[in-house]
């Protein structure tokens, strides 16, 4: 139970988000709340990289930090004080006791058996922990919801992002917390020849795992759209069958009958991400794919993804990730 210290300590409401009115949905207490006024200091980013050990893990192309969380004082990720932007995909699930938990100025009550989804940009805060909190924490630089080929993609996004946190099966929470140490496990293995192709595959099964658990609970068949919502769900599957010959923002606003001004505002609201950012991630997706799994020629898969030339295709790569294609490609190789 909380003192009426603690209480009277997280009822400043206006900086940090807190609410204004308190709505229960069984298991999960929400706290409807509005964001921090405008003079309000801007939040803290808390980036996972301030936990790595040193430049070479910096230069990985996936980033992977576990965190086990207990007891009812600060915690290494520093977010009982003040919120914080955590700019990482993170999967969490609570072993014992309880706490209050705002993402995105929506307080919700994360106990014992149940999970917590972040999948991309997440305003996150602890309000309050029981003193037999116990937790475990998976976070990656990679955005755990991109990393699934299913035709409801956008679906199961807007699902997230809106109920973040969920109740598991007594199964779940034996299994989930087993792949989380057996992923840290291999991803700990500096010498292992594939390790980062490992990782890339065991991610993808605990991604697998989390839209399964939201699919049985029905979550994704009983989710009312927004305007905005739709919007984005139109845009993700439209995505998905053009961008191989379109990366154009407008073509997509003309296709949805938009603004790209509009378009890209509504797609950011939504996602957290804008329409570029989107479009870049499914064209550089593909290309990694391509790079390593196939023997197709740099200009092979410029043509494929529609680039002008095989010069222009490799100065976009090499924008997004900082080096060629073909050094990408012998990079893979050596792991």
């Amino acid at each position: 139970m909380k003192t009426e210290r603690q209480k009277t300590e997280h009822s400043e409401a206006d900086c940090r988000g807190m609410a204004h009115s308190i709505v229960d949905h069984s298991e999960t207490r929400n706290l409807q709340s509005t964001p921090p006024k405008a003079n309000c200091p801007e939040i803290d980013r808390l980036d996972i990289e301030k936990f790595l050990e040193g430049p070479e893990e910096r230069r990985q192309e996936i980033i992977l930090k576990y965190f086990e969380i207990s007891g009812g004082g600060d915690s290494d990720l520093g977010i009982e004080h003040i919120p914080k932007i955590v700019e990482a995909g993170f999967v969490a699930i609570c072993l014992k006791g309880e706490c209050e938990l705002m993402l995105d100025y929506i307080v919700h009550e994360f106990k014992a058996g149940r999970m917590c989804v972040g999948v991309t940009t997440t305003i996150v805060q602890t309000l309050w922990k029981s003193d037999d909190f116990e937790c475990v924490l998976l976070a990656t630089n990679l955005e755990f919801i991109q990393y699934i080929n299913m035709p409801s993609i956008s679906d199961l996004f807007i699902t997230i992002r809106s109920n973040p946190c969920i109740s598991l099966s007594e199964e779940e929470i034996k299994a989930l917390p087993a792949y989380f140490k057996y992923i840290k496990l291999i991803y700990e293995r500096k010498e292992h020849m594939y390790r980062m192709e490992i990782i890339k595959q065991l991610i993808q099964v605990l991604c697998y795992e989390v839209a399964s658990i939201y699919q049985r609970d029905r979550l994704l068949e009983k989710r009312v759209f927004s305007y905005k919502e739709s919007i984005f769900r139109k845009f993700v599957e439209l995505l998905s069958l053009e961008y191989k010959k379109e990366r154009r923002v407008t073509y997509y606003a003309a296709a949805l009958y938009l603004t790209p001004k509009n378009l890209s505002y509504i797609i950011k609201e939504v996602s957290g991400q804008t329409a570029a950012e989107w479009i870049d991630y499914y064209i550089m997706h593909n290309v990694k794919i391509l790079l390593t799994t196939t023997t197709l020629t740099v200009q092979q898969i410029s043509d494929r993804l529609n680039f002008p030339n095989s010069s222009f295709f490799t100065q976009y790569f090499k924008r997004a990730t900082g080096s060629t294609p073909k050094a990408y490609r012998s990079a893979g190789k050596k792991r």
